[in-house]
């Protein structure tokens, strides 16, 4: 289910009518607070009523990927490439032409450094996705139903 913020309505979610919200809550929050709440809510494509509303819920909203994460899953998306055209290549040949090949000191060493930079952007992906902050999903299952933050 995706998540409408604003005043959009969604034909697939039917809120039962006790749910409705109607009830207001004011609270205060220093300049700084209301600033890091409202930037940490736009990071994660919500309102910053949505995003205050999961977090009392319990929730983590996670925050949208950075132009940085967007490119290491596109160079991920490049590795992958490579490496199924390293292994069509190689299914290719014949039992005998693999075996001259692999014995072959200067194709290997011309293959690790081919294959390497490919090891390292993976690794480099999965390291990044390791160090994110936030990472519980917006969404929750309560009482057997789909929860919207």
């Amino acid at each position: 289910m995706k998540n409408n913020s604003g005043n959009k309505k969604d034909p697939q979610r039917v809120m039962d009518p006790k749910d409705k919200r109607s009830e207001v809550v004011h609270f205060k929050v220093s300049a700084r607070e209301n600033l890091d709440i409202s930037m940490t809510a736009k990071r994660c494509g919500m309102t910053v009523s949505s995003y205050v509303r999961a977090r009392v819920l319990g929730y983590e909203p996670v925050a949208r990927m950075t132009t940085e994460e967007r490119d290491l899953i596109t160079k991920l998306a490049q590795c992958r490439s490579d490496i199924a055209n390293f292994i069509n290549a190689i299914n290719g040949l014949s039992s005998e032409e693999k075996r001259r090949l692999f014995r072959t000191p200067m194709l290997m060493e011309k293959w690790i450094s081919e294959v390497k930079p490919i090891a390292d952007a993976v690794s480099d992906f999965i390291r990044e996705i390791r160090n994110r902050k936030m990472r519980c999903s917006r969404t929750a299952k309560k009482e057997g139903r789909e929860v919207m933050s």
